[in-house]
């Protein structure tokens, strides 16, 4: 039989992160994180609405209890963090992908549950049984076009399908970063060089806007 591909997961986070993750030894979800240098790039407002729903499956708890990666790339989050649109508008170049696998925070017992779109729209649904990953719909995950037509109105809730990692993720978990451009490929290799730390890094502007 072939072997099994891994199931790639994605976080974005501003790059001036990636020091606080290294010296912290993991990637923390917002009730448990206690950096207050930490650069926030989501929509804080979202993030306040959505922080308080309840996780209806073990490990239960609330959405801030976890931290969420995007099964995919050029999420509509990146999106708005480029456009402006109900957060902070911030230059790609200081968006660094973080990349792991969902077999790799199986290997490292990290507790995580998954859902087949945005984990704050009602009708989403919640995982945490990996034999239910083809639930997810990974053509739309995998689009660089996701916007809503007549005949799909349901498509950017799908591209925005989650893996949500409850409490913490060691920095171990991850396996590779991706930059927009050379200039970001530079910065983060001399982090990354400066803590000893041996993990690839790719320029990848087609994963952007």
């Amino acid at each position: 039989m072939p072997e099994a591909k891994p199931t790639y997961i994605f976080r974005i986070i501003h790059r001036e992160n990636l020091q606080i993750l290294i010296d912290e030894g993991k990637l923390a979800a917002p009730n448990f994180s206690t950096n207050k240098d930490y650069i926030s790039i989501g929509e804080t407002e979202l993030i306040r609405q959505r922080g308080d729903k309840p996780i209806a499956i073990t490990p239960y708890g609330t959405m801030r209890d976890y931290i969420s990666f995007y099964f995919g790339v050029r999420s509509p989050m990146l999106y708005c963090i480029w456009r402006g649109f109900d957060v902070e508008q911030r230059p790609q170049e200081d968006i660094i992908y973080l990349i792991s696998t969902i077999e790799k925070l199986q290997e490292l017992n990290a507790p995580f549950i998954f859902t087949d779109g945005h984990s704050f729209a009602a009708y989403t649904q919640f995982f945490n049984d990996t034999r239910y990953l083809s639930q997810i719909d990974w053509k739309t995950v995998n689009l660089n076009r996701w916007n809503n037509t007549p005949d799909d109105s349901d498509r950017k809730r799908r591209k925005e399908a989650e893996c949500l990692v409850h409490k913490e993720v060691p920095f171990e978990s991850i396996i590779g970063i991706v930059v927009y451009n050379q200039k970001v490929y530079d910065y983060i290799s001399s982090v990354l060089k400066k803590n000893k730390i041996n993990l690839p890094i790719n320029t990848m502007p087609g994963w952007y806007y």
